[in-house]
């Protein structure tokens, strides 16, 4: 007969209230963070999607229900500071020359509410991109792609 001390297993208890569903679409996308000037769009960005919870409905452009976004030197004293993300990728614009280009980045991940009607998320991720290209091209540093990434999310609260 064994002498180690035998473990009771954890009494399952049933749970006081059964877990909510609810269904969000999360948007994910990387900013080029290289430049004071890009700094300065993605601030902008970051005071959109920010002021999306203080406005009222019909005021609202996108039905926001959170976000996160890794950390970057910001706008004010952090501006020598280094972003958290580098990205690669291989620029091939050229035939037959593949360039490695090398980018600090800022992820951001956004909660939207999730519509029946799928084409209106479609139209607010269209609208996003837009004002994200718009930051860019005001602050002199045009962008020539912003990938938007979307997925379907099932919270259980």
């Amino acid at each position: 007969m064994s002498k180690r001390k035998q473990t009771k297993s954890p009494e399952v208890r049933e749970a006081s209230l059964p877990a909510r569903l609810e269904r969000h679409v999360r948007v994910t996308f990387f900013l080029v963070a290289n430049t004071k000037e890009h700094l300065r769009a993605i601030d902008c960005v970051k005071n959109y999607l920010k002021a999306q919870d203080f406005l009222s409905e019909n005021e609202r452009e996108l039905p926001v229900t959170g976000f996160t976004h890794s950390l970057f030197p910001g706008f004010s004293q952090w501006l020598s500071g280094e972003a958290v993300f580098t990205g690669y990728w291989w620029d091939t614009r050229e035939k037959e020359v593949k360039k490695l280009v090398i980018e600090k980045t800022v992820l951001f991940l956004i909660d939207f509410l999730a519509y029946a009607e799928e084409w209106k998320t479609d139209e607010n991720i269209a609208l996003l991109k837009t004002r994200i290209l718009g930051y860019y091209e005001t602050f002199q540093s045009p962008q020539e792609e912003i990938w938007i990434v979307k997925q379907d999310i099932y919270r259980y609260a």
